[in-house]
């Protein structure tokens, strides 16, 4: 069983899973700089959104958090569709081509891209998150006649318990 967590501890090891899963690192942006593109508050902020989702999703069960919710891996993916979701605004908006002497430029023609990432990653997160739910629902009406879940309220990610 892992090591008893804070919940800042917590939320810190969901933020560096959910940078991890978007390869969001500085050594591998050089196109922004250097920089990361989505900062530490605007993660943390994807996960809540996440969080808020599945609570605020059908079928409406006993509301998770961080470190009781049943899937990690998917609040690890939904946490990045809302990040890429913000990106891609802020890529929408910032879209102005520029060119001089013949050479173009456009450091924020990525919108269509996170698009069609958004849409294959939440397609997949609705259904298996439906799916978990929907079966989570139907062994709490078997009032503990059901059979236990593979998924666990505990997540191991890059050597780390959250």
């Amino acid at each position: 069983m892992p090591e008893q967590l804070t919940d800042d501890e917590r939320l810190n090891r969901a933020v560096k899973s959910v940078r991890n899963y978007l390869r969001d690192k500085v050594e591998l942006n050089r196109l922004l700089g250097g920089q990361f593109e989505s900062n530490d508050e605007e993660i943390k902020q994807a996960l809540m959104h996440a969080l808020m989702d599945w609570n605020t999703s059908p079928p409406f069960l006993t509301p998770v958090s961080l470190s009781t919710h049943p899937a990690k891996n998917l609040l690890v993916q939904a946490a990045a569709v809302h990040a890429i979701q913000s990106s891609a605004l802020w890529h929408s908006r910032e879209h102005m081509p520029s060119s001089d002497g013949g050479t173009s430029a456009d450091d924020h023609a990525k919108a269509s891209e996170y698009g069609a990432w958004l849409d294959r990653l939440t397609t997949e997160y609705e259904r298996k998150k439906g799916d978990i739910k929907v079966a989570q629902n139907i062994t709490a009406a078997l009032v503990g006649m059901g059979v236990p879940s593979e998924y666990s309220s505990y997540y191991y990610v890059f050597g780390q318990w959250w």
